[in-house]
């Protein structure tokens, strides 16, 4: 007879059909010739730099959510993704703007 407590399966892992994976692309790529454009257009630095970010931004989280399985992993995974961003823009936020 054993004398450990039987533990339960792990979970069954989270399935993604191939059609979000294409979707996931496709936004992707849309995303990619939007700052493309975005970046050859004759509009001020200022608005073109915060549209380049806000895009940068949701296609990393495009990425990290569908392709790095993120979305269903562990929260202890956010974790380690958010810590090292806030140090990076608490690092921005110090350093001497010319």
């Amino acid at each position: 007879m054993s004398a450990h407590a039987p533990t339960a399966a792990p979970a069954a892992p989270h399935h993604i059909s191939t059609r979000t994976y294409l979707m996931v692309f496709v936004w992707l790529a849309v995303m990619t010739a939007i700052e493309v454009a975005v970046a050859a257009l004759p509009i001020v630095e200022i608005v073109q730099v915060v549209v380049l970010i806000a895009l940068a931004i949701i296609k990393a989280l495009l990425v990290v959510l569908f392709y790095m399985h993120l979305r269903h992993d562990s929260k202890w995974y956010w974790v380690t993704l958010i810590v090292p961003i806030g140090f990076v823009f608490l690092a921005a936020r110090f350093l001497p703007i010319r």
